[in-house]
Formats: C-alpha cells, structure tokens, sequence
C-alpha cells in the first residue's frame, strides 16, 4: 500500500508518557503538512462462560471507556499542540502489539512513548514499543519523557541497506527541522591490532577510509538537501556509545532497524536496542 499521503499515527494508552508522544506527533504533523491519527487498543477479555460473562462484559465496557477518555485528551492536546493539523482518533480492539503492526502498514510514520500503563516500573522500554521497533512497518518513533525540541539529527551510519534508508530519512528530518546532521559511523579496531606496530601512516590510513566510506554514503543525501549542515563522527567504539555521544544534545536520533553486523535472523538488531534504551531524545527507527 502507498504512504505517499499517509497520516502519521500515533498511539496512546493513558499514559503520561504517552502524551510525550503526541506532542511528538502533532508538531511532526505539521511540518509536514500530514494529516494526524490518534489511535487506543482495547484489549479483549479472555471467553468467558455463566456468570463471568457479564462481569467480562463491564470490564470491557469500563477499558473502553477508559481509552475513549485517553484518546479525547489526546486529540485536545493536539489541537492545542497543532491546531492546523487535521486530526482524527479511533478505538480500535485487539493486541496492541499486533494491532499497531497492522496499523503501521498505512502510516507514515508510527509514534509511541518510550513506556506506557503497560510497561513494568523499571524498564526503560514497554514490552509493546519493543515489539514495534523491530516488526512497524513503517519507521516508527519513540518519545522519551521530557524530550527535547532542539538540537541537531543525529543518524547512525555503517553501509548496511537499511542505513541508507535512515540515511535518507535523517536528512528529510534534519531539513524539516532546520538543523544540521550530524553522521556517526565506526570502524573496526581488533583488541589484538595495534597501530603502534604498524606505524601512523597505517593508522591515518584506516581514518581516511572510514571517512571516504561515510562521505559516499552521504552523499545523496547532501545532493537532494544542500541546505542542511553535515558533520561527521569517524571513531572506533561501540556503534552505539558513538551514537549515544552525538546525541546528548540532539532532538532526534535516526537508526536502521538492523546493521550490517547483526545476525541474518534479528528484527531488532543490539545497537538499535542499546540507542533506544539509552537516548534522552525521540529516536526513530527505520526499516529497509
């Protein structure tokens, strides 16, 4: 199905945190020029049999009527947020897992709090956001507490075929936005190489690779968006320390799903996870 005019979806639970995500949203949506869906999962109680019925019958009724109150709030705050924005809310029934996978086939792009009711006190990622970052669709967005509007994109960058679908989501971002881009890409450095026995000149040549490599990958990128500053991150850390680095002061940080490194069966590859559960800023994740 096309997303060429998808809404941007995003999903609420009652939450707080899920209002983070809304706020999100509304100004996405209207930087874009998108129409807005607030959606609220309900999920359905097991069967029952005999008396148990009607008690299953007034919990459903009560969660639904719950979840008409948190998307009502939602689409308030969104005209608050956005009031430009065409907005809309629906209740929808099911796993809200699985429901917001199906949902994610006609978005644009997916927006959920970091954690919401559903999460476990302690965790930094809810069981259902972790559950989308690696099977939305579309890319999907999640909003920490407390994010923050400005600063730099910041995308991780190692030449994998979903890279360059983040590479090209990060720029339209950036260039949305009105900020630089700031790309982090590493390079391998084996605990048992060591540049001392090979010279400075191996050493620098390694660098010079490496930053050959990143500027050919940006390099679409900065030919259909000229106006967005680039600076670039070469080290040799984790991927993820280096991206969560870049990112203290950023307002988005933009990964593939899954690196070129990760294991062939993984929907959700570590660096991805490790970004996610460490940045203080929305992070997206895009899917090749």
């Amino acid at each position: 199905m096309s997303t060429l005019n998808a809404p941007i979806v995003v999903a609420v639970d009652g939450s707080n945190l899920a209002l983070e995500g809304v706020r999100w949203a509304a100004s996405a949506a209207a930087r874009e020029n998108r129409a807005l869906q607030v959606v609220s999962v309900v999920e359905p109680e097991p069967l029952q049999y005999g008396s148990a019925i009607a008690l299953a019958q007034a919990y459903t009724d009560a969660s639904r009527a719950f979840a008409e109150g948190a998307l009502q709030i939602a689409r308030d705050l969104v005209r608050e947020v956005a009031p430009e924005v065409e907005e809309s809310g629906e209740v929808l029934s099911g796993r809200p897992a699985h429901v917001l996978r199906e949902v994610s086939q006609r978005a644009h792009l997916l927006v959920v709090g970091r954690r919401g009711l559903g999460g476990v006190e302690g965790l930094v990622l809810g069981s259902v956001s972790s559950d989308l970052a690696a099977n939305s669709a579309c890319p999907l967005v999640v909003v920490p507490e407390g994010a923050r509007t400005d600063g730099p994109v910041v995308v991780g960058v190692d030449g994998s075929p979903v890279s360059t679908a983040a590479i090209a989501a990060a720029f339209s971002a950036a260039a949305l936005l009105g900020v630089p881009l700031v790309a982090v890409h590493t390079y391998d450095a084996h605990p048992r190489f060591s540049f001392r026995e090979h010279g400075e000149d191996w050493e620098q040549r390694v660098v010079d690779e490496a930053r050959e490599s990143l500027g050919s990958q940006l390099a679409g990128g900065q030919a259909d968006n000229p106006d967005v500053p680039v600076e670039t991150v070469v080290g040799t850390g984790g991927a993820a320390g280096e991206i969560l680095g870049a990112a203290r002061e950023a307002q988005l940080v933009v990964v593939g799903s899954r690196g070129r490194g990760e294991l062939s069966g993984a929907l959700l590859g570590s660096t991805s996870r490790s970004v996610l559960h460490g940045a203080d800023c929305a992070v997206m994740i895009v899917r090749d």
